[in-house]
């Protein structure tokens, strides 16, 4: 894994973003958008009222909302996803199962519009490489992880570091959204900002660990890309 993410001398970097603490037990999507809109400098004072009115997902946001979201504000942004749309393999899924049949059309219809409506979108497989690549030159990510899969190696208070709508005794899917920041390629560490969590501080997974957790089935890979260069920290 070491050798496979060596990268062109850019070993560590960490981009600095603000910290955003969700509010319920659903929107952690939303407060990882209200952090990229702070850290752009755009408004974020209607995310949850006329924004929210805007992408009509009620309690149920997905990535291609977000990316919908992403256009709304202007900002430069690239959905990689390996599903165009739902998976109907998912309707089983405790996570998914008590809105899935509300979203299924919504969902699907926003991916079909997603081109003319200049939201950019890739059915593509992104590897571990292709990810720091893209933090390397500045971007961060939106990524949509299985929760029951993702570590924070930094945190030593475990129960600190679960999101509130698991049940810790839960074992199934369990989606969670987090800003992908930074990497230590020597380390092998992936660095992420948890809407879940209450402290202004960074989380660090293991690439392997992360990688399972961003692979789960039930995430479909999503990852949604902002592109900006400023506030970006390197070694």
């Amino acid at each position: 894994m070491a050798d496979e993410l060596e990268d062109d001398g850019v070993v560590n970097k960490s981009i600095d973003i603000p910290h955003v603490t969700q509010f319920y037990s659903w929107d952690c999507g939303l407060a990882c958008a209200h952090m990229i809109l702070k850290y752009l400098g755009k408004p974020c004072d209607k995310l949850y009222t006329i924004d929210l009115d805007y992408l009509q997902c009620e309690e149920s946001v997905w990535t291609i909302h977000l990316a919908y979201l992403m256009k709304r504000y202007d900002i430069s942004h690239q959905l990689f996803t390996i599903t165009l749309g739902v998976n109907e393999c998912y309707a089983s899924k405790s996570f998914y199962s008590r809105f899935f049949c509300q979203d299924e059309g919504k969902v699907n219809n926003l991916f079909s519009k997603a081109a003319e409506n200049g939201v950019n979108v890739e059915k593509r497989c992104l590897s571990l490489k292709e990810i720091t690549g893209y933090i390397k030159d500045g971007a961060v990510a939106i990524c949509l992880t299985d929760w029951v899969k993702l570590e924070c190696i930094w945190c030593r208070n475990m129960v600190s570091c679960l999101s509130c709508c698991i049940d810790i005794c839960h074992t199934g899917y369990q989606g969670h959204f987090v800003v992908v920041v930074g990497f230590d390629s020597v380390n092998n560490h992936i660095f992420y900002k948890n809407p879940n969590s209450s402290k202004e501080v960074l989380c660090c997974s293991r690439y392997e660990q992360f990688d399972r957790a961003r692979k789960s089935s039930g995430t479909d890979e999503d990852i949604l890309f902002i592109f900006n260069k400023n506030d970006v920290i390197e070694s």
